[in-house]
């Protein structure tokens, strides 16, 4: 899967993403805007860094996730296999937000001598892996921070965290479950 993040203008950014497993995702305009990096960005990177699978962007490499298709790219297929993704992604999703917040904290500590937001602690930071993160954090950050409007940098997400949706039993109901809810009259 590409992701790519376009700065639309001084004050916007864009994601459109182009996956193997389930439709395209057009090019749409992300919420928020940060000069040096943008929360999706940030979501991305962590995400890869730490290897979460069914994050923001694991979940769209298998065919889910939040980032809609275009409304004629849509089937029911696919909104099945955004329903069975994110009824076992919980945990990784989670997982992904309590990560970007320590990151990012770290990262602006480092980067713009911002304090610790008082739900970071030093032992947060301090975590394994965190430091090479925040490492990853601030080459991206130089790479965001000098292009100009209308340009991007599209990343690829690594093959090793894309989950095969349709060869995975994630999220769905084993036939002896679904024989016994049908026995009892559900």
């Amino acid at each position: 899967m590409d992701v790519t993040f376009t700065r639309i203008d001084d004050k916007r950014y864009g994601i459109a993403i182009s996956r193997e497993h389930g439709p395209d995702i057009p090019l749409m305009q992300a919420p928020g805007y940060d000069d040096w990096m943008p929360h999706d960005l940030a979501h991305y990177l962590v995400e890869e860094h730490f290897g979460i699978r069914l994050g923001i962007f694991g979940q769209t490499a298998a065919g889910g996730g939040s980032f809609a298709p275009h409304p004629a790219e849509r089937s029911g297929r696919t909104a099945r296999t955004a329903k069975r993704l994110d009824a076992v992604a919980h945990d990784d999703v989670e997982r992904s937000e309590a990560l970007v917040g320590v990151c990012m904290a770290a990262w602006r500590r480092r980067a713009h001598s911002e304090p610790l937001p008082q739900w970071v602690s030093e032992d947060d930071t301090g975590r394994d892996g965190v430091a090479e993160c925040v490492d990853r954090l601030d080459e991206v950050a130089r790479r965001w921070h000098a292009l100009q409007p209308g340009r991007s940098l599209t990343l690829t997400w690594p093959k090793r965290l894309t989950v095969d949706a349709g060869g995975s039993r994630a999220g769905r109901r084993t036939q002896k479950v679904a024989t016994q809810r049908r026995g009892r009259g559900h």
